[in-house]
């Protein structure tokens, strides 16, 4: 149980709770257990004597009690409540947090739908354990010890039934969370997998409807959901032993008093000095007996419940385990960057076993220049555009900005001197503006106007009556897919950054656009260097040079297009599928025959 226990430091910053709901769950305790103490003597004692003053003093006193617990008992739900939605939501921020400092490869090695279901799933669950701790798992182990001392304090007779109830009852226990435990573990694994089916249908509806793969999206979805309900009813199964077995456990205890309580009157035991029977007596720790089950009962299933809560708290704490391979050094440089760049000696793969995606790669870009990236699908061109804002590590060799290794930097200070516009623009929920501040929070109006006309989106946005203020909902849905890339390009801009990378950005705005865009950034006052990562020759052409990838990951070829047009096979071939127009094309003289 260490998972569930090291989570406990959420619950620290708020102790002060933790003691007003422990004491107050003490009395609570204390009340449930007094209240049957004064019914020993008022039937065993002022009944039979007919003192009915000392009746109603006493059925005072239990009013006074029973008053004192129900306030106890509020108090305790306040506090306790109170202490496990402030630390669940401290837990569910440093998760997201944590989630946030992960690199790529963290992220590729825990899957994205496993994430999600620890930041949803797993941390309602540790929730869960913090709200029955405050109410229920203190409580259980008080009701058995204080019920065990009122029990043993009564009548050591009677107290012989707990010698079969209570081993009967921790063994079933045992047995339970035996067979509970790991198959918890394969609910929540299933529950990752059923997550990621979804999350990749409700990202993707737009190719689902295209191809018309709904059938077999609904296939996927049902053997996920199958899994899921296989393994969790599984779970239930051992779970629904649990309920009768202990319901049985409790009425054999009511029944061996009830018993034994009837045997040993019929000895001519448990009677008072005139002879009377000691009714309350035996209803006395009748009342203790299902007390100290009631906390059997009610810690069998916090163990049971514990083992579930375990499992969950386990996955969080693997997050939060896990070594993050992209961390900023403990003396980064924080200088100025310089917009140079070199590849020296740089090889990369996303896995140990997994084919180089870049292979002994070695060039040198100069501050200013702007460089187009080309290659067939695969050959590494968006991991080139990786490597420079460090978004993974090299495997091999380092890559310099200036005279410094990207690893010696601050990371924050290098990706705010780095532009980067994905292929697939992110678009957020909020306004055009907000989307835009999210390259530079202090931006104001003028670099609002400036970014927008740059990315060709200052018309659109001035058509709109919210102008900067209009509304976009998730995900982008009312923008085109050209107003989406435009709107990227923009937040990549307002920034002004020294190093502008597009990872064929422009592939989703038209032709004349796009020439454009290239066009505003040649005329930027800050001269970023561009790498512009595509697949079109049209779009890199007239560029000041070109690197040419090849499929195992390494250059073929880096320089003009005219250069590269009679020396590199790969630029030769990817340049006559595109411009050949169906005739041969002459590499020589770059015409069609």
């Amino acid at each position: 149980m260490k998972p569930i226990f090291k989570l406990l430091r959420y619950i620290k910053p708020y102790k002060w709770y933790v003691i007003i709901a422990s004491i107050t769950m003490f009395l609570q305790v204390f009340v449930s257990f007094y209240i049957p103490f004064l019914t020993i003597e008022m039937i065993d004692e002022a009944l039979p004597n007919r003192n009915f003053e000392r009746v109603l003093h006493i059925g005072l006193i239990m009013l006074g009690f029973a008053t004192a617990g129900i306030i106890a008992g509020i108090i305790n739900t306040y506090t306790s409540q109170r202490v496990s939605q402030f630390a669940t939501a401290d837990l569910r921020l440093n998760v997201f947090k944590r989630i946030q400092m992960l690199s790529f490869k963290n992220v590729d090695d825990l899957k994205q739908s496993r994430l999600i279901t620890n930041a949803t799933n797993d941390v309602m669950r540790v929730e869960m354990f913090f709200t029955m701790m405050l109410r229920i798992v203190l409580r259980a182990p008080l009701m058995i010890i204080v019920g065990l001392i009122y029990a043993l304090g009564t009548s050591l007779r009677l107290s012989n039934v707990f010698y079969v109830t209570m081993p009967l009852l921790m063994i079933s226990v045992v047995i339970i969370m035996f067979f509970a435990y790991p198959r918890f573990k394969k609910v929540q694994v299933a529950l990752d997998d059923l997550n990621n089916v979804s999350l990749e249908n409700a990202n993707s509806p737009q190719v689902i409807k295209s191809f018309v793969s709904q059938d077999h999206e609904k296939k996927r979805y049902l053997t996920a959901n199958e899994q899921y309900r296989k393994v969790n009813t599984s779970a239930e199964t051992v779970m629904a032993f649990a309920d009768p077995v202990i319901n049985f456990i409790f009425n054999l205890g009511v029944a061996g008093i009830l018993f034994a309580g009837a045997y040993y009157l019929n000895q001519g035991e448990l009677l008072t000095a005139e002879g009377i029977p000691q009714v309350g007596l035996i209803m006395a720790f009748n009342a203790y007996s299902q007390q100290i089950l009631i906390g059997l009962m009610m810690f069998a299933m916090i163990m049971i419940f514990l083992s579930r809560a375990n499992v969950s708290a386990a996955r969080i704490n693997e997050i939060f385990d896990t070594v993050i391979d992209l961390e900023t050094k403990d003396d980064p440089y924080q200088g100025p960057l310089t917009g140079d760049i070199t590849f020296d000696n740089v090889s990369f793969a996303y896995g140990k076993d997994s084919k180089p995606a870049l292979n002994k790669v070695n060039l040198s870009i100069k501050a200013g220049e702007k460089i187009g990236i080309i290659g067939s699908t695969g050959s590494g061109k968006s991991t080139m555009a990786y490597l420079i804002p460090r978004l993974y590590d090299v495997s091999e060799g380092s890559v310099y900005l200036g005279d410094y290794d990207v690893r010696d930097f601050d990371i924050k200070t290098l990706r705010d001197h780095i532009g980067f516009v994905t292929q697939q623009a992110t678009i957020f929920s909020g306004s055009m503006a907000t989307n835009m501040f999210q390259g530079k929070p202090e931006a104001d109006n003028d670099d609002l106007e400036e970014a927008a006309n740059q990315a060709l989106l200052k018309t659109f946005i001035h058509e709109q009556e919210d102008g900067y203020n209009y509304l976009i909902k998730a995900k982008g849905v009312n923008l085109s897919g050209g107003q989406k890339q435009r709107l990227s390009i923009a937040r990549a801009m307002i920034k002004k950054p020294k190093i502008l990378i597009f990872d064929d950005a422009t592939s989703a705005v038209d032709a004349s656009s796009e020439q454009q865009i290239l066009s505003h950034i040649n005329d930027l006052t800050y001269n970023p260097t561009l790498l512009l990562v595509s697949q079109k020759v049209s779009t890199v052409k007239k560029l000041d040079k070109i690197i040419v990838l090849s499929n195992d990951g390494t250059i073929d070829g880096f320089g003009t297009h005219d250069d590269l047009i009679k020396k590199s096979a790969v630029y030769q071939e990817i340049a006559a599928s595109q411009l050949g127009l169906g005739g041969e094309y002459d590499v020589q003289t770059e015409n069609i025959k």
